[in-house]
């Protein structure tokens, strides 16, 4: 029994400890963010209330706590990134309060008369103003996706806010694809970012609609979530990048490699093209290499969960002492421990 028992919580360890992630809540959030020559904010509230406010230049919104456990207990295996991923799952354009969240940001624009580039740089900027928190440092996990509830509440990294800010963009009805790339700059390494196709490019933030890809005929102009500005050393001078819709991470001297496109619809991307050309990315069926964890994992602890049964000592039905196979009477009450009709107990 002890050897079933062990073989049943080991498996259990195995499949779903790593999976999981503790879950904490940094209680209320609040952020603010300069756009213009104006201060904007948004408070979050995460309890038991549901709803949002909005006066002016500020906008409250209520999320009650069941909807953030909601995102933040699904389990942690699901969501460590690989070259072979679905963005489609992160994306939440019909979350609640995701809508509430984008269209109160856009209320805000058309109060203040901005156009939708305008607009799109506004949003763009709120989402800078979002801590960047890297993921080994939150999670736990090298490299881990989350949701856009869960980083609008704790922050997240370059996939994390791009998801978020694509997400905003998508439910105002911007035409939006994700940028998966390599960016170097005293080494290399993945990066995440927006790209955008304006549907009017006219407009004050028109003058920054520098760096674009293209892809399916369109231009997308790059949208840097991760932060607004860079520092960039050079001729002796220190000057400042500021990311606009259309400033890529280039200007500050980055360099961006095997940039891929990731559309709506067709989120699945299969590794870095081995060359610089933005391509489209057709679905393509990946090594199902779960079936094969499952397999080996099934060869190893099914034959110990089996062996463990056939060790297990068979009971006495009526007191549960431990019997053997062979024995016909329960050593301890004298129960008949056969199938068939018991025979006349033996004489005293």
């Amino acid at each position: 029994m002890k050897l079933k028992l062990i073989a049943v919580l080991f498996l259990l360890l195995f499949l779903f400890l790593p999976l999981s992630q503790s879950t904490t809540i940094k209680g209320d959030v609040e952020y603010t963010w300069l756009f213009g020559y104006r201060e904007y904010s948004l408070e979050i509230q995460v309890g038991e209330k549901s709803g949002i406010e909005e006066n002016n230049a500020h906008i409250r919104l209520y999320i009650p706590i069941s909807r953030y456990t909601y995102y933040h207990d699904l389990p942690g295996g699901y969501r460590i990134a690989s070259n072979f991923t679905y963005f489609q799952y992160f994306v939440t354009p019909d979350d609640p309060y995701m809508v509430k969240l984008a269209y109160a940001l856009d209320n805000i624009s058309k109060k203040e008369g901005f156009d939708r580039l305008t607009e799109a740089n506004f949003i763009l900027r709120f989402v800078q103003e979002i801590p960047y928190v890297d993921d080994y440092t939150s999670t736990g996990f090298v490299d881990y996706y989350k949701f856009p509830l869960e980083t609008l509440i704790g922050g997240g990294d370059c996939e994390d806010k791009s998801i978020l800010l694509y997400t905003l963009l998508d439910i105002l009805g911007y035409d939006a694809v994700l940028f998966v790339m390599n960016v170097t700059y005293l080494g290399t390494q993945g990066h995440v970012a927006v790209g955008l196709h304006p549907q009017n490019p006219h407009g004050p933030f028109s003058q920054f609609l520098q760096d674009y890809y293209d892809y399916d005929g369109k231009k997308y102009y790059y949208m840097e979530s991760t932060g607004h500005t860079s520092t960039v050393f050079g001729g002796g001078e220190i000057s400042t990048v500021d990311y606009w819709v259309g400033i890529s991470p280039e200007e500050a001297g980055y360099g961006i490699e095997n940039l891929t496109a990731i559309a709506v619809g067709n989120w699945h991307y299969s590794g870095y093209h081995p060359t610089k050309l933005v391509r489209e990315v057709k679905n393509k069926e990946e090594f199902p290499w779960y079936v094969v964890i499952l397999s080996i994992t099934s060869l190893i602890f099914v034959p110990v969960f089996i062996l463990a049964c056939v060790r297990e000592k068979k009971k006495c039905p009526r007191c549960g002492y431990p019997v053997e196979k062979n024995f016909s009477y329960c050593p301890n009450c004298g129960y008949w421990l056969g199938y068939l009709r018991p025979p006349p107990p033996p004489p005293p």
